[in-house]
């Protein structure tokens, strides 16, 4: 099942159908594709929200909330308003028995089995260095970047433009059979909304970025050793990357212009321990934990071994932790599974009772 922070929402007579997930990929006449989140990743559609967990809690998994004690996962940049809100949410809306939230930073440290790391965390929007120190993010000593998937997934835009390469949406189109051929002809949707347009063209450009990017050890090897690289569009054209696959991921270990103060991943590291307690510094360079979706490019983890010793003191040991790709965008729910099953964790739930009894400020002092 695809996931996807977004519902798409068509709007008929007042009354308006949601759409989540894998059914947020088919077109639909007149449909609008809406944000849940936001780029820091906090919502700010509860009623897609609520479309998205019903959809994939009740229809796919088939369970009742009300049965079920929540661990919910936030952005590791601690935000009081936003978590209040999905503290009343969850409480009100889906009459949850018990509910704990906790930074993804500190789960996908837990998921590498540290209680204290350096978490360099990269997603679709943002980038993150945080010192986790015996299971909490230090907030003063944290760093976040807006770049990440996304803009790498922009980028291979700008570079499929300058090859003057199209992106036609599989709706866009339909194939027929000529003298034994087959042909692409159009198929006209006049009704598709921009925004759907948009959102079908980038999932073909973020498949391209994830199927062909890969990174090599020594940034040095990418232009004499990148070899072609083919992605074929589902219209048949041939997509040749050829080194750029190489050159558009480097941007995550080299200064970038328009993200303000970003000089690379690297260095986030550094500069993130440098700001913590020296007594922990040892300990943070020494469980350096890789994890978010944009690490998955091939030769990542290898490159951010490599690149921070060269960055620290000559005499300072770096070990860097990372789950398998195919499990290390699941590193915060992993790390949350972790945590769930451990005996002491049972006592650290905010219950409903004491929702109702204090409200939902109470998950400041139960979540720190």
């Amino acid at each position: 099942m695809n996931t996807h922070s977004a519902v798409g929402v068509v709007e008929n007579e007042g009354k308006k159908e949601y759409y989540a997930n894998d059914m947020l990929e088919i077109r639909r006449d007149n449909m609008t594709v809406d944000r849940v989140t936001d780029s820091n990743g906090y919502v700010v559609d509860y009623s897609g929200l609520d479309v998205i967990l019903r959809e994939m809690l009740m229809d796919r998994l088939a369970v009742d909330p009300k049965d079920h004690p929540v661990i919910l996962t936030e952005p590791s940049l601690h935000n009081k308003e936003h978590r209040l809100k999905i503290t009343a949410f969850l409480f009100e809306k889906y009459q949850v028995p018990a509910l704990y939230i906790s930074k993804s930073s500190v789960l996908s440290a837990f998921s590498c089995s540290r209680s204290t790391a350096l978490v360099l965390e990269s997603g679709a929007n943002s980038t993150y260095a945080v010192p986790v120190h015996d299971g909490y993010a230090l907030q003063t000593s944290m760093l976040k970047f807006d770049i990440g998937g996304n803009y790498l997934t922009d980028v291979v835009a700008k570079t499929l433009a300058a090859k003057n390469i199209k992106i036609i949406p599989r709706y866009a189109f339909r194939k027929k059979m000529a003298d034994g051929q087959p042909v692409i002809v159009e198929n006209p949707s006049p009704l598709t909304t921009p925004s759907f347009e948009d959102f079908a063209t980038r999932e073909i450009i973020r498949d391209i970025k994830e199927s062909l990017l890969s990174l090599t050890v020594e940034a040095a090897m990418e232009v004499t050793d990148a070899k072609p690289t083919h992605y074929d569009l589902p219209d048949g054209t041939r997509v040749d990357l050829e080194a750029d696959a190489k050159k558009i991921p480097e941007l995550m270990f080299t200064a970038v212009p328009d993200v303000g103060g970003f000089v690379g991943i690297q260095k986030m590291a550094s500069e993130s321990i440098a700001r913590a307690d020296l007594d922990i510094r040892k300990d943070l360079y020494n469980n350096i934990v890789v994890s978010g979706g944009n690490t998955l490019v091939a030769g990542f983890v290898e490159r951010v071994q490599k690149l921070v010793p060269e960055v620290t003191l000559p005499n300072v040991r770096v070990k860097v932790v990372a789950h398998m790709p195919t499990e290390r965008r699941f590193s915060a729910w992993i790390g949350g599974s972790i945590l769930s099953s451990l005996g002491s964790f049972q006592q650290m739930w905010m219950s409903k009772q004491e929702f109702e009894e204090h409200g939902a400020i109470m998950i400041e002092r139960k979540c720190a």
